[in-house]
């Protein structure tokens, strides 16, 4: 099972709870808040990577950071409310219960053992402490128990916790993945995300939409996923989407050769990047739609192709296809497609690189052993962090985020 890969994305927020001084900036956003609550502010920053949600403790009071037993502890219900997640508390069991979508996390006030899930309770060496009508629970509640991603220490009184606070995040959240594994006793699908590998969602009360003739989820599927704000650091992740919309994938193909029979119905033999020479059955009904001014198949096209839901298990594999684009090629054009990008992220399992470019942001480039690489820092891999200048090969996918088997990478610094 592929390891869960983390990277740096280019826009995101932190909800950080500080002991100490309070922190001041600019355009401040603050919720109401009474007596018994922790005021946060929202704080907009220039530099992305600053964003943050602050809980002050200058603003809250009865509410901060505190240390019991060389233990740090954080006020449960103002942090997990911060986060999205609905805290109650049952004053006959004295049981608090903390839930988001499929994470559901359980403990006494006065005991150490914490659960998640349906996992046996687990200690953390300290039990809650309530103080002026405040119940504080261990910080390793999120790292140890909930496993939850983007949690950080900047030093010893301070805690950080990586969050969606920006619509500009929502949008690079939206996925295209390949339905893996489907649990119904679980209510969970297995995706396999280009970028994360296996992602396990959690789809109970999740209304599904379907933009193809299916009308139940199954394996083999292509999805549109926008995630939920929590990922799990767990193998594989665990995620409650926002979204999930079923949508037909699109391949981009070449065309190797083209035969009509006396009917005027074509065999179209093409080259799939991912499953290699497919026949296409194109009959004289369906329509082919172009984007350059061909109108008919020919040998040496690029074609975007939904493939039929059948294939057969011939060599090579045939389909009837549920539509065709013909594509126009760069080279085309007579024009280079290129750009300066960001490594944001490196898979050598798949030998892949994430970029942010400049220009069309998240792209996702195939290292293969065509790829012209220069060196100019001295380096002698790709990393993350790095800035290149990038030379893409004709062909862009149209999934999110774009695919790319480049022609040249310069390693800049």
């Amino acid at each position: 099972m592929k390891k869960n890969m983390k990277r740096i994305i280019p826009v995101l927020a932190t909800a950080t709870i500080l002991m100490g001084t309070g922190v001041l900036a600019n355009n401040i956003l603050t919720s109401e808040n009474s007596s018994n609550e922790v005021q946060i502010q929202k704080v907009a920053i220039e530099n992305p990577k600053e964003n943050s949600i602050y809980i002050n403790e200058k603003e809250m009071e009865n509410a901060s950071l505190i240390k019991v037993n060389d233990k740090l502890l954080f006020p449960a219900r103002q942090v997990f409310e911060a986060l999205g997640y609905e805290v109650g508390y049952d004053v006959n069991t004295k049981v608090v219960t903390i839930n988001k979508g499929a994470q559901f996390i359980t403990f006494s006030s006065t005991s150490d053992a914490y659960t998640f899930a349906k996992m046996a309770p687990q200690p953390l060496g300290q039990a809650p402490i309530v103080k002026e009508g405040v119940t504080y629970v261990p910080v390793t509640l999120l790292t140890d128990i909930i496993n939850m991603d983007g949690v950080s220490f900047p030093n010893e009184n301070s805690l950080v916790i990586l969050v969606n606070n920006d619509e500009e995040l929502e949008a690079s959240k939206l996925k295209t993945a390949d339905i893996i594994d489907i649990n119904e006793k679980n209510n969970t699908i297995t995706i396999k995300d280009k970028e994360r590998g296996e992602v396990v969602l959690n789809v109970k009360d999740l209304k599904v939409e379907f933009t193809t003739e299916d009308k139940e989820l199954m394996v083999g599927q292509t999805v549109e996923v926008e995630y939920g704000d929590i990922m799990t650091s767990s193998e594989p992740p665990m995620n409650t989407p926002k979204s999930l919309k079923v949508v037909d994938k699109v391949s981009i193909v070449e065309v190797l050769s083209v035969e009509k029979d006396d009917k005027g119905n074509l065999s179209v033999l093409v080259k799939d990047s991912e499953i290699g020479e497919v026949m296409l059955n194109v009959s004289k009904e369906l329509k082919i739609t172009s984007q350059t001014e061909e109108k008919e198949l020919k040998k040496g096209q690029t074609l975007e192709v939904v493939m039929g839901k059948a294939m057969t298990m011939s060599i090579p594999p045939m389909t009837n296809p549920k539509s065709i684009n013909i594509i126009e090629k760069l080279e085309d054009k007579e024009e280079k497609l290129t750009g300066k990008a960001t490594i944001t992220n490196v898979d050598k399992e798949n030998n892949r690189v994430t970029v942010n470019d400049e220009n069309m942001g998240e792209v996702i480039l195939n290292i293969n052993d065509d790829v012209h690489i220069e060196y100019k820092n001295g380096d002698k891999e790709l990393k993350n962090g790095q800035i290149l200048d990038l030379e893409y090969s004709p062909i862009m996918t149209r999934s999110l985020p774009p695919i790319n088997n480049p022609i040249k990478i310069i390693v800049l610094n």
